[in-house]
């Protein structure tokens, strides 16, 4: 986090305040100052606003695919693979071993069975809408008690597919995103017409970037005999240790179970290539808006020689001539920040969707900007403001009185 680049500067930033509150130059001084030179202060401004959009901007990226994934487990479910499958994908669970795991006792029951799903997934290509290309998106096959464990997933219209049916139930954050994906349309695949009979609401999960179907349908289409996973609600969370002591103690199952929680927080590594490539971006404009400012601030350095002399003729030292500028900078910093914090929340909300690296399909998520991140960018305008203003406030301290006085 941002904070922590601050920890080494703590020293220098209490002097700031300590200096603002005891030597008798007023901010108002510096504040005035800045407007002198309009074209200049807001040309570094906006620079600076621009750094911190996009590291907002790519912060609320990672909080996006993070919240997604991190939304979607719950704490009494388990994930049921073969031993050291990271993912659904590269899972297989036979028919005889979901047979033995639905009658365990650690299984709760309702009205219509046991809460446990068999469950299949692939991946296929699906056009993008705007016609700019295709890319994968996940699809679910699930039995019936599968959508009764995600109590997050409602159904917004239309109804749930049936089993033994082709149909497809679509999550909204898709709709629009790619093409024939909306109520009443239908896919071609393997052989046959897929009609989509319902849209869900996700809640933010990683289930708005899959369609589900009927598992049987699924696996018949792509010649499948084996699932891919099961999922299965355990009648609380304590009761989870147990139930997967006992998946690697039973030599007949094979199998390893992982807290739905914890399979998806591992999910998350995807969106660390963003987040690596948005902070490269970061630290290349950080650069020139440091020097934006640092330039900025040695302009006017350089038009207030004879200001300078004369606050050192009225007896100010140098320690305050050089926090006073240092606050200038500061100033001006935090003036793009403020103004790039406020432009990010135009982001917030908009749908947008990326590559799950581990699964290589699509995520649907969106734009999260919290006030956390808005502080978290107020706060890096702050620190390009200690790191551009400190030089040329030193050097504003440093001009001899004699030659300040002349105005070189």
């Amino acid at each position: 986090m941002v904070w922590l680049a601050f920890l080494p500067l703590l020293p220098y930033l209490a002097w700031l305040v300590w200096a603002a509150l005891r030597h008798p130059i007023p901010l108002s001084y510096n504040w005035r100052s800045l407007w002198q030179r309009k074209v200049s202060t807001l040309s570094t401004a906006g620079a600076i606003a621009v750094v911190v959009v996009i590291f907002v901007v790519v912060l609320s990226l990672s909080q996006g695919i993070s919240r997604a994934f991190v939304s979607s487990g719950r704490a009494d479910q388990v994930v049921v693979l073969r031993p050291n499958a990271r993912v659904e994908l590269n899972s297989s669970v036979e028919r005889g071993q979901a047979r033995i795991l639905k009658t365990n006792p650690f299984l709760v029951q309702d009205a219509d069975g046991p809460l446990a799903s068999c469950e299949c997934m692939v991946v296929k290509l699906l056009e993008l809408a705007d016609g700019s290309g295709s890319t994968n998106v996940a699809f679910r096959g699930l039995e019936p008690a599968g959508v009764r464990m995600r109590s997050q997933v409602r159904l917004v219209t239309g109804r749930w597919f049936r089993p033994g049916l082709p149909e497809l139930v679509v999550p909204q954050k898709m709709v629009g995103r790619f093409a024939n994906l909306g109520m009443g349309k239908s896919l071609f695949f393997s052989g046959q017409s897929w009609n989509i009979v319902g849209v869900f609401e996700g809640g933010g999960s990683a289930f708005d970037s899959e369609v589900w179907t009927d598992v049987e349908m699924l696996m018949q289409a792509h010649r499948r005999t084996t699932f891919s996973s099961m999922l299965v609600r355990l009648h609380s969370a304590e009761k989870v240790p147990g139930f997967v002591k006992f998946l690697d103690d039973d030599k007949r199952l094979k199998l390893e179970g992982k807290p739905e929680t914890e399979y998806y927080a591992q999910q998350t590594e995807a969106g660390k290539p963003i987040q690596v490539l948005g902070n490269l971006i970061t630290v290349i404009l950080t650069v020139g808006a440091i020097f934006a400012a640092m330039n900025t601030m040695f302009a006017a350095v350089a038009s207030r020689t004879a200001e300078i002399g004369t606050l050192r003729a009225l007896g100010y030292r140098r320690v305050e001539i050089l926090a006073s500028f240092q606050w200038e900078a500061l100033m001006l910093c935090t003036l793009g920040g403020l103004l790039g914090a406020g432009m990010a929340l135009g982001f917030n909300g908009i749908q947008t969707g990326t590559t799950n690296f581990e699964t290589f399909s699509d995520i649907s998520f969106a734009f999260t900007i919290t006030p956390n991140l808005m502080g978290q960018g107020v706060a890096f305008s702050l620190l390009m403001g200690v790191l551009g203003g400190f030089f040329p406030a030193w050097r504003a301290s440093r001009i001899p009185v004699t030659e300040a006085m002349k105005g070189g």
